[in-house]
């Protein structure tokens, strides 16, 4: 049976279906996959391509059979051979990567068929014109010209966090819609102030300019916000908790590579929050050392937040959702809680996606499993885990929008209790500085989002 839409998710089917470009820019957790589906509905497209992270392309399939009334044969793709399945019309619709549209777009024009209608999940990933992705699916000057997108009739742009400070994340949007002939930088000086920093420039609004530029965004994209849908979410609790562990490797590696610390703190600091520009100044800082001292960081939190962690199961704990970056530090974690007898999976970028949906559907209705433990990157979206009200970030990302991403998975709708965050921090270590700078930040981003949303003293 096919599900019904909410009235102001059949409002943005209606706003999308008749637009050649657009923006679909809704809430995390407001149903942005469906609203697209039902567009395609009422276009009547058949010859679709969405383009999505890897792991949500199951997320789409089901999607698809939820609430498409048209009955599309959807493929998953997983190779080479599936595009040419897709390519020779044995299937209507192929979900794939980011990754794969990148191989596969030179095909793809080189067929010269049209295409009804292309999606590009999770678009934040082309805000970079100079990386390779975005020059194979918008074109090398970004307007769509020479790219996958010039072969569809309808192409939109979906994400939930759409305009950070850095005017190259809004400029490939509009470019993508036509409706911006400058180039960069052109756009750069007419639309913001940049004043540089020891790691990257920094950008603020025009005054003079941003009537316009505000024009020009909400006439090419639709945004709404829970509370604009009646929807109020309960608040969340913002904390940070120390553990104690071994800080040796970490005091060594400090102190072998002096000022390192220093140069992270200040590249997070000055960051606006874009993962994008946050990972350069990362990369330029020292990359290897970086991933190295993050790595001892993670797995010498991972055995004592355990034994806390097991002390609050037995406590009285239901669920707890654990977010982190690196394996090592997960696999601690779910071992230490499976030989204590608590049932504990792990999502991560190995997880193959049936094992993928199966966990998460284990967690929200099995009573006995009663941890998840998620990579930030792989687990942080197409995921909802509302069956716990409780989210511990291990390991926080250095991307606020990543963290603030896989919060969502717990705070969205459905959740009907108030929503515990902690970033769990190593005592006596650099630990402290990064989380407090990141967790600040994250903050600052759901108070944008007009979350109700409450910082706890540690």
């Amino acid at each position: 049976m096919i599900q019904p839409l909410f009235p102001y998710q059949s409002e943005g089917a209606d706003w999308l279906a008749p637009r050649k470009r657009s923006g679909l820019f809704d809430e995390p957790g407001l149903g942005k996959t469906s609203q697209c589906i039902r567009a395609a509905d009422l276009r009547g497209a058949m010859r679709i391509i969405v383009i999505c992270p890897a792991i949500a392309r199951e997320h789409w399939r089901g999607e698809f059979r939820k609430f498409s009334k048209i009955g599309r044969r959807v493929l998953k793709a997983a190779n080479i051979h599936d595009y040419r399945a897709w390519e020779r019309g044995r299937w209507d619709v192929l979900l794939c990567s980011y990754e794969m549209a990148v191989k596969w777009a030179p095909l793809i024009i080189e067929h010269g068929e049209p295409l009804d209608m292309i999606v590009l999940d999770e678009a934040h990933y082309l805000k970079n014109s100079e990386a390779k992705r975005t020059k194979a699916l918008l074109g090398p000057g970004a307007d769509g010209l020479d790219g996958l997108t010039a072969w569809a009739k309808c192409a939109v742009w979906v994400t939930g966090t759409p305009i950070p400070n850095d005017p190259g994340d809004c400029w490939t949007f509009l470019r993508f819609c036509g409706v911006m002939p400058l180039a960069l930088g052109a756009f750069q000086r007419r639309y913001f102030t940049a004043r540089p920093g020891s790691y990257a420039t920094r950008y603020a609004l025009r005054s003079e300019t941003a009537p316009e530029l505000r024009d020009l965004l909400e006439n090419n994209s639709i945004r709404r916000r829970l509370a604009d849908v009646g929807i109020q979410l309960p608040p969340i609790f913002l904390t940070s908790t120390l553990v104690e562990g071994d800080t040796t490797d970490i005091r060594d590696m400090l102190a072998n590579h002096p000022g390192l610390d220093k140069r992270i703190a200040t590249a997070i600091e000055s960051m606006a929050g874009d993962e994008w520009s946050l990972a350069g100044a990362i990369d330029r800082v020292d990359s290897e050392h970086v991933a190295v001292l993050r790595r001892l960081i993670g797995e010498a939190k991972a055995l004592p937040y355990g034994q806390m962690l097991l002390g609050e199961l037995h406590g009285g704990l239901d669920k707890m959702v654990v977010f982190g970056l690196h394996k090592r530090a997960a696999h601690i974690l779910q071992t230490y809680l499976l030989d204590h007898n608590i049932q504990a999976v792990i999502i991560n970028g190995d997880t193959p996606e049936a094992h993928r949906q199966a966990y998460m559907t284990a967690f929200q209705d099995d009573p006995t499993v009663r941890v998840l433990i998620g990579n930030i990157r792989a687990a942080g979206v197409a995921l909802t885990l509302t069956a716990s009200c409780h989210i511990d970030m291990l390991e926080s990302d250095w991307s606020p929008a990543a963290n603030w991403q896989a919060l969502k998975r717990v705070h969205r709708i459905t959740q009907t209790r108030a929503v515990r965050a902690r970033f769990i921090t190593l005592a006596e270590s650099f630990d402290e500085i990064v989380n407090r700078i990141v967790a600040e930040k994250t903050e600052k981003i759901g108070v944008l989002e007009g979350q109700e949303m409450f910082s706890v003293p540690a």
